[in-house]
């Protein structure tokens, strides 16, 4: 790893999410009985983009989601049965973990092959875990802990 973190993926997976929830909102909007969906404002548009970052974080940060992370990345695509049985889940348990990630962006699934594909929000999600799980690392060398 070259010490240095993209977000700008994690960003854009932030901003896909936000643009497709508002193109549905708009298609619902022009049904006659439905309000019409308001406009995203600079000042909202900081709003909800923290608000769905911070859903992307919670997700990919689940301890079982990060581990489907890293064999996504690592693998580029899996197969979803191939996939749940790396992480020890029923396909059923692992397809709902895979949905969670297809709605935040980390994760993309195929239905040809059925095979779940690493994004590049995914890929800069776990460079991001591991250069900090890697600086921390680095500065436990020579650090004795006191054990009972």
């Amino acid at each position: 790893m070259n010490g240095r973190v993209e977000l700008e993926p994690l960003a854009q997976a932030v901003w896909s999410r936000i643009q497709a929830l508002t193109r549905a909102a708009d298609r619902l909007g022009r049904f006659p009985e439905n309000p019409p969906w308001p406009e995203l404002g600079a000042e909202d548009a900081k709003d909800v983009g923290r608000e769905f970052a911070l859903r992307l974080l919670r997700a990919g940060a689940d301890p079982v989601n990060y581990r489907l992370l890293q064999e996504v990345v690592e693998h580029r695509a899996l197969p979803l049965v191939e996939l749940a049985g790396r992480l020890g889940l029923h396909p059923a348990a692992a397809l709902e973990r895979v949905a969670d990630l297809v709605q935040v962006g980390l994760v993309e699934r195929s239905l040809v092959g059925d095979s779940v594909q690493a994004t590049a929000a995914a890929e800069a999600f776990v460079r991001l875990v591991e250069s900090v799980a890697g600086g921390v690392a680095g500065k436990t060398a020579g650090l004795r802990g006191t054990s009972r």
